[in-house]
């Protein structure tokens, strides 16, 4: 066979006859992207229609960042066909994951290609901006002693922004011994702070142990949509101490007894089982021997106690008695309230019941003993006892053995009307919010991702990537609710 070789002088000469075949093609005979978008009617992550540019070889648009970016475009061409990743697209029908850009190939009737390059720039939400200056700068060392300070938020068009002064001191147990240190706040006037209730008191939750930023704000979450009495409410922000920047945090209500707040009134009872029983006035329990701090009402002597244990004894030797449960605890005792609180507990493996650790209780002067507020899930989600979250989906909830508080919350289990009780509110639970429970974490996650980025520059606590925590915790939220299906039916 003969091989004939081009010089490069005759090849530059073929050159204007390729140049000239190639003039001859009219745009009318490369196929063309007529129209594209993404609609909310046939993606119903979104919150509204997204709208694109087509200009050249480029489809752009801008839309506020969303959890799953797999969506399914629609769009017109007069291309006889359509592809992106070596597959055949569907107007409305073919996904894709517009995490980054996709590129979509045209091709004609008559052959001829064209390629486009569909991309959305994904708006990532802004958190408010709390800034907090001490007076002369001085320094936040103590959980007892406040420290003087002014403080201004800056709400990013989504909240009213406030200026006003403001004491400032250390919160928690565990958590203040950490390196991001959590915060009580007190007004020097009552204010309405984030859309919520005017009062003085407030907390700054710092999250250190958490990777998402987030499981205290799930847990509120749960609560709320069981309609848990006097739920917290989670406002995720930024704040800036002295001039400094120190991470992502939630603003939250302070817990105490107010008119805003846990409302039983002046003589009304909100009482902490915990075992650090580190209160002023506390007792301990007849029966159980449940370590009982006495929150509210502000007594002055120990003798103020006796009647508060009186009543409290009262209702433990209900629960203890061997007339159990047909001896009318139940007069005495809220078992509706319980059933909400075990399910929050429960769904997020939040342990501390069985010490029992941050566990609220409150009585209206004529009312019930209620469980609630709910608070403190930093060790929840799988964390206690192995020290990382988001394993162990399927163990149980109480202690084999038990603890002080194991033995008192797992007693209502011997009550047949509690139990029916507590697999019909878990059922309905299961079927009717907790879809949207999995969505507020996607949403959650959306709304912090930035403000994460940031803490995570500052802390280095949780995954480079925090979308894979957020798919981690999405992920066991899913297996823990497969799990408690057949744990809450079969007791």
């Amino acid at each position: 066979m003969n091989t004939i070789f081009l010089r490069p002088a005759f090849m530059l000469l073929l050159l204007p006859l390729f140049l000239a075949c190639r003039k001859n093609k009219t745009p009318e005979d490369f196929p063309s992207m007529l129209e594209f978008m993404i609609t909310r009617d046939n993606n119903g992550s979104l919150g509204a229609d997204i709208l694109f540019t087509v200009k050249e070889d480029s489809i752009t648009a801008s839309a506020p960042d969303i959890y799953n970016k797999k969506l399914k475009p629609s769009f017109t061409t007069d291309a006889g066909s359509v592809q992106a990743g070596g597959e055949e697209q569907e107007s409305t029908v073919s996904e894709q994951d517009f995490t980054n850009v996709v590129a979509y190939t045209l091709k004609s009737a008559s052959g001829m290609l064209k390629r486009y390059y569909a991309k959305i720039n994904w708006e990532q939400d802004s958190l408010p901006h709390i800034y907090i200056d001490t007076e002369g700068g001085a320094a936040i060392h103590s959980k007892e002693v406040y420290v003087n300070a002014t403080i201004q938020v800056d709400g990013k068009g989504k909240y009213a922004d406030y200026t006003g002064t403001t004491q400032i001191r250390g919160r928690g147990n565990s958590t203040w011994g950490m390196p991001k240190k959590p915060y009580r706040l007190k007004l020097s006037t009552k204010s309405e702070m984030f859309g919520l209730s005017a009062e003085k008191d407030w907390v700054l939750l710092a999250n250190y142990l958490d990777p998402t930023l987030m499981l205290n704000a799930v847990a509120m979450k749960i609560g709320q949509q069981l309609e848990l009495p006097y739920t917290n409410h989670i406002i995720p922000v930024n704040v800036t101490l002295n001039g400094s920047y120190i991470g992502s945090y939630n603003f939250t209500e302070q817990v105490e007894v107010e008119f805003n707040r846990v409302n039983v009134g002046d003589e009304g009872l909100l009482l902490e089982l915990d075992v650090y029983y580190d209160e002023d006035f506390q007792f301990r329990s007849q029966d159980f021997n449940l370590p009982v701090m006495v929150k509210s009402p502000d007594l002055e002597s120990q003798e103020e106690i006796v009647p508060i244990a009186q009543q409290f004894d009262a209702l433990t030797a209900l629960l203890a008695a061997s007339s159990f449960p047909d001896n009318g605890y139940k007069d005495q005792f809220d078992i509706e309230s319980l059933a909400g609180f075990l399910i929050v507990h429960m769904l997020t493996d939040n342990q501390e019941l069985n010490h029992p650790k941050s566990t609220y209780m409150h009585k209206s002067t004529s009312g019930k003993f209620t469980m609630g507020p709910i608070w403190d899930f930093d060790w929840a989600y799988g964390y206690e006892g192995g020290g990382t979250h988001f394993v162990s989906a399927n163990r149980a909830f109480f202690w084999n053995g038990g603890g002080i508080g194991t033995h008192f919350f797992e007693r209502f289990l011997s009550d047949p009307e509690f139990t029916s009780l507590l697999k019909e509110k878990w059922s309905v639970y299961r079927a009717s919010s907790f879809p949207e429970l999995i969505q507020f974490v996607e949403h959650y996650s959306v709304q912090i991702r930035s403000a994460k980025n940031e803490d995570y520059k500052k802390w280095k606590t949780g995954d480079t990537d925090f979308m894979k925590d957020v798919a981690n915790l999405r992920s066991w939220l899913l297996q823990r609710a497969a799990y408690l299906d057949g744990y809450i039916q079969g007791l």
